[in-house]
């Protein structure tokens, strides 16, 4: 039975089509939905920040990242809405991505995950695999992946 489904969210297409699928599936067996993002951390290193700051240059604001990943969230929550969710949960954290989604659905004791087939990854993604493949792979619980 489906009781509770994590929908990784990373604003990709992709991503809201797996919130739009999540949250029919959700609608239908009366799951309860939480909507989660993971902002990768950045940061500089060391050299860099000393050489800005002598330079007297701004550096990157991790704060911007959080800000945009509620706003991100706000919209695909929109989104679940619209298909006819009432509660929505919306969660953000900073790590890993794949491996902060599999660890949050195990918190959450997410019977299902739901998650894009392609994101907003990077060439990273492309050499290593790309998250949706790392979750599946690693996940304790059913994976959907959305196109």
């Amino acid at each position: 039975m489906i009781n509770k489904i994590l929908i990784a969210v990373d604003g990709s297409r992709h991503s809201l089509t797996g919130v739009e699928f999540g949250a029919e599936i959700a609608k239908g067996v009366g799951a309860e939905v939480m909507l989660y993002h993971v902002v990768k951390p950045y940061s500089l290193p060391d050299a860099l920040k000393k050489f800005a700051k002598a330079e007297h240059l701004e550096t990157f604001d991790p704060e911007l990242l959080r800000k945009g990943a509620e706003y991100l969230l706000a919209g695909a929550r929109g989104v679940a809405q619209k298909a006819g969710l009432k509660n929505v949960r919306i969660e953000t954290d900073e790590g890993p991505i794949a491996r902060s989604i599999i660890e949050r659905a195990k918190s959450f004791k997410a019977d299902l995950i739901v998650i894009g087939s392609r994101g907003m990854g990077d060439i990273e993604g492309m050499l290593r695999g790309g998250v949706s493949h790392r979750v599946e792979t690693m996940a304790k619980c059913p994976v959907l992946v959305v196109k």
